[in-house]
């Protein structure tokens, strides 16, 4: 019985260190992400997106490390979430191409990652069209030339339809909505009030670099076509139009 307590005695350290350098050390990267990420909250809740974008990118940076191939699937979820609130961070203080470079980024990330319908897919995704938009209507009111902001819309509305063709029924009429917002926005001569409020205090610079235009087979229609409704004189051979009785009178 002695031998035995005096083994336990023994090994008690060594089961301690193998805690903390396994399950308990594991369990303190969570806290720490986890303090991060509600000052994080806090401070986005206030409207001071600058630090809140590097508390998010602490809180991520805070996450377990594993390989790759190793790493638990809510440690995947959890880390390509805080890179999606960082981007919003960066998108809302205006830092158009850099929230740009990030979403395309973390896209190709979480297609791969968690698959194609993935909560964090689509929202990335959403975002990435906001952020498109964002960047046609900043350009647009800077007077851009159409070639230019053109791509970004083309980008805004490939994105929303590949939502509204694949999301689930929970946000399918959101993703819809904001499909029909982005065409009709192509139709617009000028920028709508809200959408131009929402435009303002942003860096446009970097925004005309060329886009990898959209393939040929991407989901959807190309741009409407704007017919020009302006009245033309009648061509020589034009029929001459039969006279209803509203035009004759009594």
């Amino acid at each position: 019985m002695k031998k035995w307590l005096v083994l336990v005695w023994l090994l008690a350290p060594v089961a301690l260190l193998s805690y903390h350098y396994g399950p308990g050390q594991q369990a303190v990267a969570w806290q720490a992400a986890r303090r991060h990420y509600e000052r994080a909250l806090r401070l986005e809740a206030d409207g001071r997106f600058d630090e809140a974008q590097a508390a998010y990118h602490d809180s991520q940076q805070a996450l377990p490390r594993g390989d790759d191939d190793e790493t638990p699937t809510p440690i995947k979820t959890a880390s390509s979430q805080l890179r999606l609130a960082e981007a919003r961070m960066q998108l809302r203080q205006g830092q158009l191409a850099n929230s740009l470079q990030a979403l395309r980024g973390l896209l190709s990330d979480v297609q791969r990652e968690h698959g194609e319908l993935a909560p964090v897919t689509l929202e990335t995704r959403e975002l990435l069209g906001e952020a498109h938009y964002s960047a046609m209507v900043a350009l647009r009111l800077e007077a851009a030339e159409r070639d230019v902001w053109m791509r970004h819309w083309e980008l805004a509305r490939q994105q929303y339809r590949r939502l509204a063709e694949q999301s689930p029924a929970s946000r399918n009429a959101r993703d819809r909505e904001n499909l029909e917002v982005v065409i009709k926005s192509f139709q617009r001569q000028t920028v709508n009030t809200q959408a131009a409020s929402a435009a303002t205090n942003v860096n446009t610079a970097g925004l005309d670099v060329a886009l990898t235009p959209p393939p040929p087979d991407a989901p959807g229609t190309g741009p409407p076509v704007l017919n020009d409704a302006r009245p033309r004189p009648p061509s020589p051979d034009a029929p001459t139009p039969v006279a209803n009785e509203f035009d004759l009178g009594n």
